[in-house]
């Protein structure tokens, strides 16, 4: 019977202990000591810096015995670790989710401008050829009865039909590709001000608690 307690005993303890392993960080201060007991009276063997993440081993009063990434084990103060991330990663991670959105408006607002030059291109060819044809189908309207060139001036007028059909289809084409770059720059727009709002909010709310503090 004893041994059935102590068996019982032992299997709760274990299950305790894989039910404590969670993953937290440290919080927002400068450094904190790792030691080999739960206690100050123990050595110690390392200094945890702010945002370091560590796993939850055992807790035993105001201690907790923490796993670090590199697999070394030690125990810290519990008031000294939260299961959320500090502000000050938040707001880094926000701070570079900022800068590339900006990266990525530039690039857009960059290749919308190389769009609208290349349709008011193709729109001067579409306008000239369509000067050209106009031109073409009068004279070959005029000399179709008439002139000995009939099969040249026809041949003439297929080919300028076929090249303002062309740049009719890349006007088209183009203009299609600006329409989308302008709805991916205004999304990505307020993605930039969504980003640099949040910065703010959080930057002001991490200067209220410094004062607070």
């Amino acid at each position: 019977m004893k041994k059935i307690c102590c068996f019982t005993v032992l299997i709760l303890f274990f299950l305790v202990s894989i039910s404590a392993a969670e993953t937290m960080y440290v919080v927002d201060i400068i450094k904190i000591t790792l030691r080999t007991g739960p206690g100050t009276d123990h050595r110690v063997v390392k200094m945890l810096e702010s945002g370091q993440q560590v796993e939850i081993i055992y807790q035993e009063g105001d201690w907790s015995q923490v796993r670090l990434e590199d697999g070394q084990k030690g125990w810290l103060l519990t008031r000294y670790i939260s299961p959320e991330k500090p502000s000050r990663i938040l707001l880094s991670s926000l701070q570079d989710e900022y800068d590339q959105l900006l990266q990525k408006a530039k690039a857009i607002r960059e290749e919308n401008l190389m769009l609208k030059k290349d349709n008011a291109t193709l729109s001067n060819e579409l306008r000239s050829s369509q000067h050209e044809l106009k031109k073409v189908t009068d004279e070959y309207s005029t000399l179709k009865e008439e002139s000995a060139d009939f099969i040249s001036l026809k041949s003439r007028y297929e080919d300028t039909k076929k090249k303002l059909s062309e740049h009719e289809k890349k006007v088209a084409v183009t203009e299609k590709k600006l329409v989308n770059k302008n709805i991916i720059l205004f999304l990505t727009g307020a993605g930039v001000l969504l980003v640099g709002f949040i910065i703010g909010f959080s930057s002001k709310k991490q200067r209220r608690r410094s004062l607070l503090s």
